[in-house]
């Protein structure tokens, strides 16, 4: 009997584990606003950009640099549970070089979990976490692999994929703050710095 308990538990933590990744297609993509059509581009908007899983975005406080990548998102229960993990690095001695031993890094999971309804038109969220935390900086999520942009923070896409890459001095990294009369650019990710190298 034991042994079944354990077997069961076992294969339930390798399910969740072994989640399939969550590939939205353009039309699925099409409905929801912060989400590019393509997989593959940056979406820059008024109040968010959204990456490429496996791409750096900076994000950048007076002196203070945050670097994040999302690695991975799945469905939950149903189409409406959202995950996302990321790899975050932070530098705050006001370098801005992540090449330096000092950085503090981890990796995190991000949950949205769908509304459940109570009370007519009222309902919760049960478990949510959309709050990035990298070193002293905060930053809200929203799924795929999107990031709300403020008043506070800067936020810079970059085509980089590695920590090792990371150069907050290339003069092709653009900054971006919430801009409510930004028009929406959607650039495939490979194409980001093109204007920059003419």
């Amino acid at each position: 009997m034991i042994f079944v308990f354990v077997f069961l538990s076992s294969a339930i933590s390798l399910a969740e584990v072994n989640h399939a990744t969550w590939n939205p297609t353009e039309k699925e993509r099409s409905k929801i606003a912060w989400l590019p059509l393509k997989r593959e581009n940056v979406l820059i908007g008024f109040e968010s950009i959204a990456m490429p899983l496996g791409r750096i975005i900076l994000i950048r406080k007076g002196q203070k640099y945050c670097a994040i990548k999302f690695i991975d998102t799945w469905l939950g229960e149903t189409e409406w549970d959202h995950f996302s993990s990321y790899e975050y690095y932070y530098q705050g001695d006001g370098s801005g070089d992540f090449s330096k031993g000092n950085i503090i890094s981890g990796t995190g999971e991000l949950y949205f979990p769908r509304i459940r309804p109570f009370l007519n038109m009222l309902g919760y969220q049960k478990g949510r976490n959309t709050t990035i935390k990298c070193g002293g900086m905060k930053f809200e999520w929203i799924f795929i692999a999107s990031l709300y942009l403020s008043k506070t923070y800067e936020l810079a896409p970059t085509p980089w994929m590695n920590i090792n890459e990371v150069n907050d001095q290339d003069p092709r990294i653009k900054w971006y703050k919430k801009d409510s009369h930004r028009k929406k650019l959607e650039v495939p990710i490979d194409q980001l710095w093109d204007d920059a190298k003419k």
